[in-house]
């Protein structure tokens, strides 16, 4: 009798049991994607503001256009030159490819925004930048953005 109830109930407990595997999975990937973007957004923050608007006399006005400096990524010294970085997969701060997260992909856009609507990209130099960091898990398509917002003063 006991064993007819454990085949009746043992198929039941089992498929909660591998769908909770299965999850995890998910969640350490999520985990991972997560890590990236911090990792990468701390990077960029640790840079200065701008290129050219850098100093104690300097104003927002005269700040440098968005991109690179014609570096390679191990000379990346302000937070503008990581717009458009786009690798797969996902590169340390030497310029080197992680090998051990292939599966994601990683992404930067830098914009200056409008002091009034901080959420709104504009063409000119501002007071403001935004940066955003975006980490995609290229098995699922799920995306970790990560935003930050940059002043000059």
């Amino acid at each position: 009798m006991v064993i007819v109830l454990l085949g009746i109930m043992l198929p039941g407990i089992m498929m909660y049991f591998i769908q909770g595997v299965k999850d995890s999975v998910d969640s350490q990937r999520r985990t991972t994607a997560i890590f990236l973007a911090e990792g990468l957004m701390e990077e960029i923050r640790s840079k200065r503001w701008d290129e050219v608007a850098a100093g104690i006399n300097a104003t927002c006005s005269n700040a440098s256009v968005i991109g690179t400096d014609a570096e390679a990524r191990i000379g990346y010294d302000d937070i503008d030159d990581f717009n458009g970085l786009n690798n797969t997969p996902p590169s340390n701060s030497q310029g080197v490819a992680m090998a051990n997260y292939g599966g994601f992909q990683q992404q930067v856009t830098v914009s200056y925004v409008n002091p009034a609507a901080l959420d709104t990209a504009v063409g000119g130099p501002t007071c403001y930048k935004r940066i955003l960091v975006t980490i995609t898990d290229t098995g699922t398509t799920e995306t970790i953005s990560l935003v930050s917002l940059m002043t000059g003063y």
